[in-house]
């Protein structure tokens, strides 16, 4: 939607003229077309007409937020977030208030994995995993949903002892990931990646670890999020133990971890750190 009368609104009250306005850069018709029938001009003369009257593009042409989103849509938007911040508080509030009954398919789909993450990855509940699995549809996931559901299921493999199953997971979903790097803005690409540092953290694997863990921040900054970001700054600490990196290194590091953990209110990841503090150095456990 074009914000035409914030556009003349803003002119007139600068007390600038057509005519003046577009000295120099259009015709006063080109400006005239604008204002009066919506006909929109080419990029450069639109960002210097709203440059001379000390507007932005967004000023005159707002993001709009869909007006269609369901109520439950929000809810589900909001508890990924949370989740991917692992703001378990906000994620259950979020998730709690879902109304099952008014689910859409694409909502279910949220829901699913927004579900299966907490209950594998953080409670680590391996028989309420089983018993979600059962009622998950894969087919319905979106192409990023079925990776993060095999990363999750790697975690679930591995806890259950069947560690073939386990690395098969893993490999699949390295291969696809590398493929499918989209920049979807969900969380979702970091927390595959996420998973599968940790996952190499468990089978000790800690210079592919590490490796993965680089490349989760730098997608994290192509993304310009910070999901995952304090997990990824934790395994890389967890695996500089093991090739005694330098100690302002490794604590630019922690450092990094703990702003980034209180912004998130992620309670693990600050407890780890407090326990590192307190002298418990090498905990491996999941980060």
């Amino acid at each position: 939607m074009i914000n035409i009368e914030k556009f003349i609104k803003t002119r007139k009250h600068l007390k600038i003229s057509q005519v003046a306005l577009c000295s120099g850069i259009c015709t006063q018709a080109t400006l005239s077309k604008f204002e009066k029938h919506q006909q929109i001009p080419s990029f450069e003369i639109m960002v210097a007409l709203c440059e001379r009257i000390g507007l932005t593009l967004n000023d005159v042409f707002p993001i709009a937020v869909s007006s269609h989103q369901t109520r439950n849509e929000k809810l589900l938007t909001q508890a990924l977030k949370a989740l991917f911040y692992q703001n378990v508080t906000q994620f259950k509030k979020n998730i709690e208030q879902v109304a099952l009954d008014k689910m859409l398919d694409k909502e279910l789909s949220t829901y699913q994995i927004a579900k299966y993450f907490y209950t594998v990855i953080l409670l680590q509940d391996d028989n309420q995993a089983k018993k979600l699995v059962s009622h998950i549809d894969i087919a319905c996931f979106n192409q990023q949903y079925k990776l993060l559901f095999y990363a999750i299921t790697s975690h679930y493999y591995y806890r259950c002892g069947q560690f073939t199953k386990a690395q098969q997971a893993f490999e699949d979903v390295w291969r696809h990931q590398k493929s499918n790097a989209v920049n979807d803005h969900t969380g979702c690409q970091e927390a595959i990646v996420y998973l599968l540092a940790e996952y190499q953290m468990l089978m000790k694997n800690y210079q592919v670890a590490m490796m993965l863990a680089t490349y989760g921040i730098d997608l994290a900054n192509a993304s310009d999020s910070t999901y995952f970001l304090e997990n990824f700054f934790w395994q890389l600490v967890q695996a500089s133990d093991m090739w005694h990196s330098q100690k302002f290194i490794v604590n630019e590091m922690i450092e990094n971890a703990r702003v980034i953990a209180k912004i998130h209110n992620n309670e693990a990841i600050l407890k780890k750190l407090s326990q590192r503090k307190g002298g418990n150095k090498n905990d491996n456990t999941q980060g």
